[in-house]
């Protein structure tokens, strides 16, 4: 069984460089995120929006982390010199639905690795919507993209992406085995 990847859940801006945590992306005014202002407790015992979330803001000019608070705590240039390279990845874990009896669905996550020269950010978003847009900010920079799962040329729907699909992407690679979440019982 693979282990556990631990996720920040509180102090994102602390412990963002070490762990990923959770962001909203908002890029070209437009936000990506599955995040909750108030999670009512059902929806915390099923694994919805149970996670605090930080927030990546991007614009022509800067990109700005948040912490889960809203207080920025790093500010980068858009620019190839500052920010060297761009991982994208996806995971997946079981999450229980709403309903009769135990139903489970498979959640998708979109991973989102940013490389400085001193620090790197990993980000998760569960929006994968996300994914073109952000795809298309990283060519407009001209920033250097790690993707080892072929995410820029596919032509998947990624707000439908299927059990089907993500096998095909992710088989033999470790973005394949299954992710547990926080309250999740598989």
């Amino acid at each position: 069984m693979q282990k556990p990847m631990p996720v920040a859940v509180t102090n994102i801006a602390d412990n963002i460089t070490h762990q990923p945590a959770y962001m909203t992306i908002v890029l070209n005014d437009h936000k990506y995120s599955t995040a909750r202002k108030k999670t009512p407790f059902i929806l915390k015992a099923l694994n919805e929006g149970a996670t605090a979330h930080g927030r990546l803001t991007i614009t022509p000019s800067r990109l700005s982390l948040a912490d889960e608070r809203g207080t920025v705590f790093q500010t980068l240039a858009p620019i190839p010199t500052v920010i060297t390279d761009v991982e994208l990845g996806l995971y997946r874990s079981i999450v229980r639905q709403l309903g009769n009896g135990v139903r489970m669905k498979a959640r998708y996550t979109l991973a989102v690795t940013l490389t400085t020269d001193t620090v790197t950010y990993q980000m998760l978003n569960t929006d994968l919507s996300v994914l073109k847009p952000l795809l298309a900010w990283i060519t407009d920079f001209h920033f250097h993209l790690t993707d080892s799962l072929q995410l820029a040329n596919s032509d998947i729907d990624w707000s439908n992406l299927t059990d089907d699909q993500f096998e095909t992407l992710t088989k033999g690679t470790p973005y394949f085995a299954w992710q547990q979440t926080i309250g999740a019982h598989w």
